[in-house]
């Protein structure tokens, strides 16, 4: 069958627009297999044009492109990504304009707001079928039911309307993530993506001192045995911690740099470091072949899994910093009702333990979680405070985001703590959702304005107390001016919108 993914334009929300442009790299793993599978593949991501950029409503490539794509290709199957909620409606959208030029193709909708929400998908005629959980498995099976080869009810990760009430087949989890291809990079210009992270749109936004290189996101791993109430992984990952082997690992990383001339690569597993024999093994084979390479875990790992030996050895193969997710400094909080399960003085282990490699560290920290007091915040920015002042651990604050499909949001919305219900607004860059008895989203917002202007004192002390580094951070300032500029803006947005 011809089958056509699709990455949606973007809705350019209130804040900043998502000029972020990472490889659509679910899309190209669900390509790989459904080619290994003997279907005739094609990929198109909508960020990478700029048909109507500067609209309000729209990122990335116009329906009339879009249209164009679709009738030339002529697909049995479309099948169209949701990363997250704030873009649903883009993506209802795209799936009715695609409906009316195409009208013969099968429309899928995938992705952690479809498997959460799967009702709001099917609530309209234009989109058939929600893939419920993994796309790979699922989307071959799907394939084979409009073959004529499955019946539906066999196909499992399914929701769909049988006589106008909805069904949900349960998903199926790939156990063996050795058995899915490599993403298929041939399927899109990978040059594009380079070009765009050269330029400062990359996956990530990162620290202006940092050089741009030509980077990959990776995932190694699925699934996750904790219990976080803000994480929305388990629905459409599961609970249960699946891996590449480090053979797979290491091998792809090589034909990265090998093929694609990649120097920079963002683990965005959630749990990279779980496995820690595994994880040290993929650390040893890099250094026995040689490979040079930057990397970096954008996502966040865990603090208490992170030995010294491994910390040595991540040195030694090229890591530009780790991130750990802390979450909160009480301890007691952040195990009893966020359900981390993570000890506080692991961390301050880590911290000591990455200040002596001169392995650059930082932390996520929330505030604004259900049922947390003023004083639990004031608690845990002393704590990220006390980390940057110690052990150089910059932090990254943000605003509790009650996901759908989180235990968070259940907690949230039984309680009437959603400030605002509308989740396709986006909560981002100074906004939260939550409003309760112990706070409101304009407190949370004045606490984060008077934390990152003590944050920016240190930070300048720090600098002027190391002159190397101050020293290197200028030379990279002055070789990538336009990167610089370009972050000195986002502040600037930023300052306005938490002021």
């Amino acid at each position: 069958m011809r089958i056509l993914l699709l990455r949606p334009p973007y809705l350019d929300l209130e804040s900043l627009p998502p000029t972020a442009v990472g490889i659509p790299l679910g899309m190209l793993s669900v390509a790989a297999y459904m080619e290994k599978k003997g279907h005739e593949v094609m990929v198109f991501d909508s960020l990478l044009y700029a048909d109507n950029v500067g609209e309000k409503t729209h990122f990335g490539a116009s329906f009339e492109r879009i249209g164009r794509i679709i009738n030339d290709f002529k697909p049995n199957i479309i099948g169209i990504t949701n990363l997250f909620s704030t873009q649903m409606k883009k993506a209802l959208g795209v799936a009715e304009f695609m409906k009316s030029v195409y009208p013969d193709a099968k429309i899928v909708v995938g992705g952690p707001h479809a498997t959460a929400k799967p009702e709001e998908f099917l609530s309209t005629s234009n989109i058939d079928l929600v893939v419920v959980g993994e796309g790979e498995l699922t989307l071959d099976a799907i394939a084979e039911h409009y073959e004529g080869k499955k019946d539906i009810s066999e196909v499992n990760g399914i929701a769909y309307l049988k006589d106008g009430k909805m069904q949900i087949n349960k998903p199926e989890y790939i156990q063996d993530l050795n058995s899915i291809p490599y993403p298929a990079y041939h399927l899109v210009d990978i040059e594009r993506y380079f070009d765009l992270a050269m330029k400062g749109r990359g996956s990530r936004f990162y620290d202006i001192f940092y050089e741009p290189k030509r980077e990959i996101t990776m995932v190694t791993s699925r699934g996750c045995p904790y219990e976080c109430i803000f994480c929305s992984i388990h629905p459409t990952m599961g609970y249960q911690f699946r891996y590449q082997s480090p053979e797979y690992v290491v091998n792809h990383i090589e034909l990265l740099i090998k093929k694609y001339g990649v120097d920079f690569m963002h683990f965005e597993d959630d749990n990279l470091t779980l496995n820690q024999p595994r994880f040290e093994k993929i650390l040893d084979m890099i250094l026995e072949k040689g490979l040079k390479f930057e990397w970096d875990t954008p996502n966040g790992v865990r603090a208490d899994a992170l030995g010294f030996s491994l910390l040595e050895k991540a040195k030694r193969t090229g890591v530009r910093e780790l991130r750990i997710a802390i979450e909160s400094g009480n301890e007691e909080f952040l195990n009893n009702v966020v359900k981390k399960r993570l000890k506080l003085g692991k961390i301050v282990e880590t911290a000591q333990n990455c200040k002596k490699l001169k392995i650059p560290l930082s932390a996520f920290y929330i505030i604004g979680f259900p049922d947390e007091t003023k004083k639990d915040i004031e608690q845990t920015l002393d704590y990220a405070y006390d980390m940057m002042k110690m052990y150089n651990v910059k932090p990254n604050i943000n605003f509790a985001i009650p996901l759908v499909g989180t235990e968070m949001y259940d907690i949230a919305k039984e309680k009437g703590y959603l400030a605002d219900e509308d989740y396709t607004k986006g909560r981002m860059f100074g906004m939260s959702a939550l409003k309760t008895e112990h706070f409101t989203p304009e407190d949370l917002k004045r606490f984060s304005v008077d934390f990152y202007k003590k944050v920016k004192r240190l930070y300048l002390q720090q600098m002027i107390q190391n002159p190397a580094r101050l020293l290197r951070n200028m030379i990279v300032f002055l070789r990538f001016p336009r990167n610089t500029i370009r972050m000195i803006k986002l502040t600037s947005k930023y300052t306005k919108l938490v002021s």
